[in-house]
């Protein structure tokens, strides 16, 4: 079973942000004003991950507080990541970042969209041993080599891990609700661009809470990039030799910072990633070959015809230059012969993504695995107007909208050990940066 552990965390001041009453723009619906410990919020200092950061979003966290922690997560300078050690090492001199004297672990909850007053999912931050993948701590999709290069070159810049991946586990006990309300005074607040309100509180470690955690299995749900980078680093620095010999557990490095969640109790919520085409021959899938039926359908209806249909054939709605768009429906039978020849789990084949890429991204277009990895042929995006929007201009050859993974999808695939393709799964709301950072220092 995985290990778990409590962490001293780094984390914006109390002593500087936080206070004894609840501001209002973080406050609970009938919360009181007073609040029983020290509360920060932190709705100017936090930002989401760095994958889902452009430009101009940076530009106005920036602007909001030059304390923003992305500052660190994505930095602007042009030697991003030693400018962001030296805002990190410059925080903790001024007193911005304290770290906390006592091994703590925390609480991180967050709204849903149809209630973005209400914590409804909650979790908890530990931290997490290390292992390579496929034992305790499992993948259900693949990485590219990009982001973790960039990320392991911040690692290596700033010795800290700057926001947690989130996993998920599966429990149907009763436990669960016991071990999940203990009181705390130390609380941390924030609202998310769409305006979802995130706590994060510190407890004290409890060891029935750890014991009960150390005894799931882990599915990684978002932070695969992060966890491999994570792994690298460790490698790096277990390759010292005054440092090779130490027992797993003892370094810093040996660890990883996540938000572990029940799945069984919590509703999350997954998005679905649609696929931009680039350089394609539009008229290779206007005739997706005899895998498909394709059905005309309007641009404006293919989310709904989605929708729709059932889950027995993989779906997709395809987009293209000058308005033309098809609701794309596989023929089972055929489809599970073409998906006979891929090596991997049943699970994966089952897949409308696995699907997708093996039998029309590359079957039909060429974009194989390796072009896929590559990050050049594929533009990915949420949005369907924009995605239906780009294909019709002709910015892209194409536009295939997708239908979301399902959770239970997740975790058959990683308990089989099949890997997903890449941006298979997108869970909203994304984990907030700078809640929470895990120091590597020994």
């Amino acid at each position: 079973m995985p290990r778990v552990a409590p962490f001293r965390g780094l984390g914006y001041a109390l002593d500087r942000y936080g206070g004894a009453e609840v501001p209002d723009r973080i406050r609970l619906p009938g919360e009181a004003p007073a609040h029983p410990g020290r509360i920060a919020d932190l709705t100017d200092l936090v930002c989401p991950p760095y994958d889902v950061i452009s430009d101009e979003r940076r530009a106005e966290l920036l602007a909001r507080d030059p304390h923003n922690a992305v500052r660190l997560e994505l930095n602007p300078e042009p030697e991003p990541h030693g400018a962001a050690a030296d805002a990190l090492a410059a925080w903790v001199a001024d007193g911005t970042l304290g770290r906390r004297d006592e091994q703590s672990v925390y609480y991180y909850a967050h709204a849903r969209p149809d209630a973005p007053d209400d914590l409804a999912v909650q979790g908890v931050v530990v931290r997490v041993l290390l292992e390579p993948w496929g034992a305790e701590v499992r993948p259900h999709e693949h990485t590219m080599p990009g982001p973790k290069a960039d990320r392991l070159a911040l690692l290596q810049a700033t010795r800290t891990q700057l926001s947690p991946i989130l996993s998920v586990y599966f429990d149907h006990s009763d436990r669960y609700p016991q071990l999940m309300a203990r009181a705390w005074s130390d609380e941390w607040r924030a609202r998310d661009d769409d305006g979802l309100l995130h706590q994060l509180a510190a407890v004290e470690p409890d060891q029935g809470l750890i014991g009960y955690l150390s005894r799931h299995r882990l599915y990684v749900a978002d932070g695969h990039h992060r966890y491999e980078t994570a792994l690298a680093y460790q490698a790096t620095v277990r390759s010292d030799p005054r440092l090779a010999r130490a027992e797993p557990g003892a370094l810093a490095a040996d660890w990883m910072m996540m938000v572990l969640v029940n799945a069984e109790r919590e509703a999350l919520e997954i998005l679905a990633t649609h696929r931009l085409v680039r350089d394609a021959d539009p008229a290779l899938l206007r005739d997706p070959g005899p895998l498909f039926d394709a059905a005309p359908v309007a641009a404006d209806q293919l989310t709904s015809a989605l929708e729709s249909q059932a889950d027995a054939a993989p779906a997709y709605g395809l987009v293209l230059p000058a308005g033309e768009s098809y609701l794309l429906v596989g023929r089972p039978e055929l489809i599970a012969e073409r998906m006979q020849s891929e090596r991997t789990s049943a699970a994966v084949r089952g897949l409308d993504l696995a699907v997708l890429h093996a039998a029309l991204l590359e079957d039909r277009l060429g974009i194989d695995s390796a072009a896929v990895a590559g990050g050049d042929r594929l533009i990915y995006t949420r949005d369907a107007a924009d995605a239906i929007a780009r294909a019709t201009s002709g910015q892209v050859s194409a536009a295939i909208l997708v239908r979301p993974t399902r959770l239970r999808e997740l975790a058959d695939v990683a308990g089989a050990g099949g890997m997903m393709p890449q941006k298979s799964t997108y869970f909203y709301p994304k984990l907030l940066t700078g809640m929470v950072f895990n120091p590597l220092e020994d």
